[in-house]
């Protein structure tokens, strides 16, 4: 539509597309409008190649067929003409928009404050009211403009009014808010620069006046990408797990079945017939963005469905996104999700979040943590939120490539110890399965009563700790069997989770189907093996179906029928689902007075019935598309191992649905389900309700074990031989230390320089990266898996065996960064740039921040006072010395050089100051001159950035622009100096290279400094530029608007100048004053930490119960290990 509809000058069908999108109540023509273009989508779309054929198939296609079928189901509906129909539809929207103005009442709401970015603080009012109008009236924000245009006839929006929902009810998310997907931001600030308090009412036309302005200029990009053919989006409905599965293996037969309530194979089929050699089929990805899926399927399970997906580059990203609180400090938030320490998790899977890697974000995070603090009165058994972006990318970036061999440098693979391998996949199978532990029962369901956290979920089967070993075969190098055996030793003598017994079998399944690890048991048909493992096996029966032949397979499929009314009890009226609770299937077998059970989490199920055919015994299926409006039966499709459906009689086998275990379920359906909490259960004898199949129906499941072997044969790495990494962990399982082993060739020049004893040296050259010196003349480049403490490697050598061995402490944010990682600018294979953590800026895009007189500085003294951790804070307000801190010193810098400029310095008496010098403190030298020419908002990143131009000063170049330096320093409002430490000098100068890439608009030369000397910076040194000549004399308008700065103009680069923030989920963000203190201040310039916490001396950890060194009794460590770890760096000072 909007391909179609934007190249027209009809202002009116641009205004209904919007309407379209976003109204849920639209006018005749709207509604005319939708009806003609989906009528011309129905004629183009009869199946996949006539699509292709179509105008709209170069551009828009689908991964298969299925995905068209159900896009052509809604379609139907939205061209109906059926007048019972459509009043019905309208009767669903009216109602659903009036059940939430009732709910919504006169509260205020905050989540729609996202969209404001700084000016979150100003928006509350505001955007509570768009949302609550919106509810009102079915239109963005109930603006003036669109319901005088709506008038007093209007319909249901159909893209609104028809979903998927099971029960067909309307379904539009409660939180719905058109405005929530706009940049706000620069209509606050001119809201607030216009002078005068607008009314409600007409802020809000404001507010979608500047959301429609954004959406025409998007539409009028994409439309243009698609007349240029830059833009192909290719459509899949269905799981999206699933699908990642099936892209992994790559293969076109079907192995899972498309979504959830559907009998429907996951075929790619779109993939193989769209022949447009433009856009082939693709099953690696540069980035993979998630969404916060994670929040309802679970990260870990996310994780590892796409991470294998991911293109090996060290550009390549993974982004996930949670919105659901895990705990109530986020800083334990992203381990809490993940079941383990950060470190360890991205070390073994190979991937770390960027925010680990630096230890700074340039995300406000400091908004989230506000908005955190206005909503907490907003209920106790309310689900909190808390916003969080990870993205997720190889952890050396200096060399991400799997390959041995990378740039002359040599990475080290992974290697892990068997046992503590197992160990920590264990405490993660405890962390997956911690509702099953009974024995915290009652905590949990009082912990329940007073907060709802997302690891409140059970999200997880045992499918997927399953995926997760899958995956960890590729990356990590160990004894696997030792591993498998060790594992399943351990879970098997667990008495912790009590009900988790009962899924042994499905783990043991489960690792037979991944091809990750089978049991002899499992290998072959159980009757194959009967004599070798000694089974107690049933005599064979023809009654029994596939069970009674000669060979049955060792995996069989359980189809279990469950009837409509035994649904009943999920239901609080006639088709009305009350909730979605966890369910199994139980299979039961009676021993006299002995009964065994066997629980399977992981199952497939559709409304229909299963149909025999007396002739040949065949099964067929039968689906009931109306699903829970519908009266068919629940079928069930479950995979068991065969032995257990052959031991002991077959009268006494059973099996059931069952609800899980635990405090929701107990409290909800006891009284209902009994303990056991039975669904529905039947003997296997029950022909009408039980079949046992081979194979899923419609999945070609024959070859899928053999797939997934094959795929973790060409994926798992192998073993050098001549250099290998194994991670250290401690006695938690953490990994806290890498070592590198690398063996030289007998004969080699390494090998008898070291029997000739020379000697044997170790620097540092990077974050994870050293040069071996072996003697003079032998140097050799060592790549650690992860970030270390370089500085601290320990060596041992074996000079009659050739080897060489370092160890070093891994690093960890916010321990100190010698190298500041962060601010690296890293070249690419094909001799280009890329950013590593920093995020690119278009300036010329971004709105310009107004400056008034006004004293309006609330908002950006929050943002500002958000740059500062907890830790950063209290050393500020305890006057500590900053000199050991340099990223603290620079975020005091950043913020004297912003506010100097939005004019809160009072030596410019309100006015902005553009001209800023860095200085040494020790010499009062100025190396650097800063012109600053705007503020602008940086919309992506809800937060603000300078446009600025940056002067590195040589002793020659002082010496040529002596006069307008001269006239520079003479200025009113006179340049502010930055005064620098000899460690903040050095930051800043590693920083302005990546500031100046992530605003470059011009092309670096062939004869680029960087390229030629293979530094970036060039030099930290005082008297040299850091930055290469490519992007000097590159002004633009920002620039030449300055007479004054007329004699620097050839020699400028443009920076990108922006606050940076402490990432929420390594390091504790400084409090937002609790909003239920009547006495708590208003903006965060004046908050202060509740509790004044002290740091760690080795790892920075802040706590409140630090242990003292009995030497000198200044420092202090948070652990034993960690004054270990410090000591060879402390003793000098300690014995002084």
């Amino acid at each position: 539509m909007v391909s179609d509809q934007i190249s027209s000058k009809d202002d009116a069908k641009h205004q209904s597309i919007w309407n379209l999108f976003y109204h849920m109540l639209i006018s005749d023509s709207d509604l005319i409008m939708l009806q003609e273009h989906t009528a011309k989508l129905l004629n183009c779309s009869e199946h996949l190649q006539t699509w292709l054929q179509s105008c709209y198939g170069d551009y828009v296609q689908f991964t298969n067929q299925a995905t068209l079928t159900e896009l052509r189901h809604y379609w139907t509906q939205y061209v109906s003409t059926d007048v019972s129909y459509n009043s019905k539809i309208d009767v669903s929207v009216r109602d659903g928009m009036s059940t939430r103005c009732k709910e919504i009442g006169t509260s205020m709401f905050a989540h729609g404050l996202r969209s404001a970015g700084p000016l979150w603080i100003n928006g509350l009012e505001a955007l509570s009211h768009t949302y609550r109008r919106y509810w009102e009236t079915g239109v963005a924000g109930g603006n003036t403009v669109d319901c005088t245009r709506l008038g007093q006839k209007s319909h249901a929006n159909p893209m609104f009014a028809v979903s998927s929902a099971p029960l067909g009810e309307f379904a539009v998310h409660y939180g719905s808010e058109p405005l929530l997907g706009f940049h706000l931001a620069p209509t606050f600030r001119k809201l607030y620069c216009s002078g005068g308090k607008k009314s409600l009412p007409a802020q809000s036309d404001c507010l979608v006046e500047a959301a429609k302005t954004q959406f025409t200029n998007w539409c009028n990009v994409f439309a243009a990408l698609v007349r240029t053919r830059r833009v192909c989006v290719q459509l899949f409905s269905g799981d999206a797990v699933a699908l990642c599965h099936q892209l992994q293996l790559g293969v076109d037969e079907a192995r899972f079945y498309t979504k959830p309530w559907k009998l429907q194979p996951l075929h790619l089929d779109g993939q193989t017939s769209q022949s447009n050699p433009q856009w082939p089929s693709i099953n690696r990805f540069d980035v993979i963005d998630t969404s916060n899926l994670g929040d309802h399927v679970g990260l870990i399970n996310m994780i590892v469905a796409t991470a294998p997906l991911l293109r090996t580059s060290e550009t390549s990203v993974l982004c996930t996104e949670s919105l659901l609180a895990a705990s109530d400090d986020p800083t334990s938030s992203l381990s809490a999700v993940l079941g383990t320490d950060i470190v360890t998790f991205s070390l073994f899977i190979g991937l770390a979040p960027t925010g680990l890697l630096a230890g700074t974000t340039f995300e406000a995070v400091s908004n989230e943590a506000g908005l955190q603090s206005i909503s907490r009165p907003m209920g106790t058994q309310q689900q909190s939120q808390y916003r969080l972006r990870i993205h997720w990318k190889s952890p050396c970036i200096q060399s991400s490539s799997p390959a041995s061999k990378e740039n002359g440098r040599t990475l080290a693979q992974v290697s892990v110890d068997a046992d503590g391998l197992a160990a920590w996949l264990f405490n993660i199978y405890k962390k997956m399965f911690a509702k099953e532990d009974l024995s915290n029962l009652f905590s949990a369901m009082q912990s329940m009563k007073d907060k709802h956290f997302s690891t409140d979920m059970q999200r997880y089967t045992r499918a997927a700790i399953v995926a997760l070993i899958r995956v960890l075969k590729t990356t990590v190098l160990t004894d696997w069997d030792l591993v498998m055996t060790t594992f399943l030793d351990m879970v098997e003598s667990d008495r912790t989770l009590i009900v988790g017994s009962n899924s042994l079998q499905e783990l043991n399944m489960h690792l037979a189907l991944f091809g990750v690890w089978t049991l002899p048991v499992l290998a072959q048909g159980p009757r194959r093996i009967q004599k070798t493992f000694n089974l107690q096996l049933r005599p064979r029966s023809n009654v029994e179906g596939i069970l009674g032949g000669v060979d049955p397979p060792p995996i069989v499929y359980i189809i279990l029928s469950v009837p409509r009314k035994s649904l009943d009890v999920f239901t609080t009226g006639p088709g009305k689902v009350s909730s979605t609770p966890g369910i199994h299937i139980s299979v039961k077998q009676q021993f006299g007075e002995q009964q065994y059970e066997n629980c399977f989490h992981t199952f497939h199920c559709f409304f229909g019935r299963a149909t025999h055919d007396e002739k040949d015994g065949s099964i067929g299926f039968e689906e009931d598309n109306m699903g829970w409006l519908g009266s068919a039966d629940l079928v069930i499709i479950c995979p068991v191992p065969t032995f257990g459906l052959l031991t002991g009689p077959r009268s006494g086998l059973k099996v059931s649905l069952a609800l899980n275990t635990n405090t929701e379920n107990l409290g909800l359906y006891t009284s209902k389900l009994g303990p056991r909490l039975t669904v529905f259960e039947t003997s296997v004898d029950d022909g009408r309700r039980v079949s046992i199949c081979e194979h899923p129906p419609y999945l070609d499941t024959s070859k899928s074990i053999d797939s997934q072997k094959n795929w973790l044969q060409r994926h798992s790495i192998q073993a050098d031989g001549k250099i290998t990494g194994s991670a250290v962990q401690d006695s938690y399982h953490k990994a806290t230390k890498l070592r590198i082993r690398t063996t030289f060739n007998v004969d080699s020049e390494e090998a008898k320089a070291l029997v000739s004893g020379v000697s044997v040296a170790v620097a540092p050259a990077s974050s994870s990266a050293v040069i071996l010196k072996i003697g003079d003349s032998l140097d050799r480049s060592l790549v650690f898996p992860f970030p270390v403490q370089s500085s601290n490697c320990k060596t041992r050598v074996a000079r009659k065996s050739s080897w060489i061995e370092m160890e070093a402490p891994i690093h960890v944010a916010p321990q100190p960064d010698a190298f500041d990682t962060w601010t690296k600018v890293t070249t690419r294979a094909d001799g280009s740039f890329s950013l590593g953590t920093i995020p690119r800026v278009n300036l010329d895009i971004q709105h310009a921040v107004p400056l008034t007189t006004k004293k309006d500085e609330s908002w950006l003294n929050l943002l500002m006072g958000g740059t500062l951790s907890e830790n950063e804070k209290y050393l500020k307000d305890h006057n500590q010395d900053l000199s050991m801190h340099p990223k603290s010193e620079l975020k005091e810098s950043l913020n004297i050089i912003i506010q100097s400029f939005a004019g809160y310095n009072p030596r410019a008496m309100g006015q902005p100051i553009h001209n800023f010098q860095l200085t040494m403190s020790r010499n009062n030298s100025c190396h650097t001159l800063i012109f600053v020419s705007g503020l602008h908002h940086d919309l992506d990143l809800g937060s603000v950035v300078l446009d600025a131009w940056v002067l590195p000063l040589t002793h020659q170049r002082v010496q040529k622009l002596a006069p307008g330096i001269q006239s520079l320093m003479s200025a009113e409002p006179p340049a502010v100096g930055v005064s620098l430490s000899d460690r903040e000098s050095t930051l800043w100068k590693r920083l302005l290279p990546a500031l100046a890439e992530r605003c470059r608009t011009w092309n670096h030369k062939a004869s680029c400094e960087y390229r030629t000397k293979g530094e970036i910076p060039l030099s930290v040194e005082e008297d040299r530029s850091p930055l290469c000549c490519c992007g000097e004399g590159k002004v633009t308008s920002s620039f030449t608007k300055f007479k004054q700065w007329a004699p620097f103009a050839k020699y400028v680069t443009r920076i990108a100048i922006a606050p940076v923030f402490p990432v929420p989920y390594i390091e504790s963000l400084m409090r937002f004053p609790d909003p239920n203190v009547s006495n708590a201040p208003n903006t965060a310039s004046s908050a202060t930490t509740t509790t004044q916490r002290q740091q760690c001396d080795s790892c920075n950890a802040s706590s409140n119960k630090l242990l003292t060194c009995g030497g000198c009794g200044k420092v202090k460590y948070c652990s034993k290990e960690c004054q270990k770890a410090a000591w060879k760096a402390h003793k000098v000072q300690c014995k002084k």
